[in-house]
């Protein structure tokens, strides 16, 4: 069994974790393009499932896992939704923040200091959405962390990841830039070896029976100071995948 947790990578978030829900701290770039990865979430979910977006607790049948949920950011929207929803993460402080958090707001939220492994071996729980946001250039073994994901997910189920695409430009940009000169993000939170191209990215969900449904870049716009989603992928990006398509 191949162990897919860096501690070193637990170590970084776990210095950090206090910081989750201030807005203009440690995860202020989290805070800024959390809207949009809401939207295209939800759009990709209310469309596969024939939900009606309109309806109060319109995710009520709907199962997520939150892997890697940190602080809860996307969680917590996601049960508001009525969604049954638990979130995973490998450092113990951040599940902390992510439960205190959920009890001011009065949400139902499974939070654990679990790993993948720990629930496949539990009775082999299924899901219908799994959220790997920003998560997959943190783990050593991409390929095993995905295929992970896949017995988790329910057949016709849905896998939404996003990355850092892996050129120069994105050496440049999500790496210096964001890291040394606009201090968006803690310095040494990233490692370029570890940024993932779409394209690869899709082949890894290929091989473990997952369709590419949409893949859109999360792209900043310096004018305006705002993010969108977009056509450029080739810094940050979203997608979304479903099982058993193939």
């Amino acid at each position: 069994m191949i162990k897919n947790i860096n501690e070193r990578e637990i170590e970084k978030f776990s210095n950090m974790s206090y910081d989750w829900w201030n807005p203009n701290g440690k995860f202020t770039a989290l805070h800024s393009i959390n809207p949009i990865r809401i939207k295209f979430v939800l759009d990709v979910i209310f469309k596969n499932y024939g939900l009606n977006p309109l309806r109060d607790r319109s995710l009520k049948k709907i199962k997520i896992l939150d892997v890697g949920c940190g602080g809860g950011l996307i969680s917590e929207p996601m049960a508001k939704l009525g969604a049954q929803i638990e979130g995973i993460d490998a450092d113990v402080d951040s599940i902390k923040i992510a439960k205190e958090h959920a009890r001011k707001e009065n949400l139902k939220i499974k939070y654990t200091n679990e790993n993948l492994d720990m629930l496949i071996a539990d009775n082999f729980r299924k899901f219908d959405v799994i959220f790997a946001l920003e998560v997959l250039e943190h783990v050593d073994y991409p390929d095993d962390f995905l295929s992970k994901i896949a017995s988790l997910t329910e057949e016709n189920g849905l896998v939404f990841v996003s990355s850092i695409n892996k050129n120069i430009k994105s050496l440049l940009l999500a790496k210096y830039l964001a890291e040394y000169v606009l201090n968006w993000v803690p310095r040494g939170t990233h490692d370029w070896n570890k940024f993932i191209n779409p394209s690869d990215l899709e082949k890894m969900m290929f091989k473990n029976s997952f369709e590419l449904i949409s893949c859109k870049g999360i792209i900043f716009n310096p004018m305006t100071l705002s993010w969108k989603i977009g056509k450029d992928t080739s810094i940050n990006y979203i997608t979304a995948f479903k099982h058993g398509s193939i």
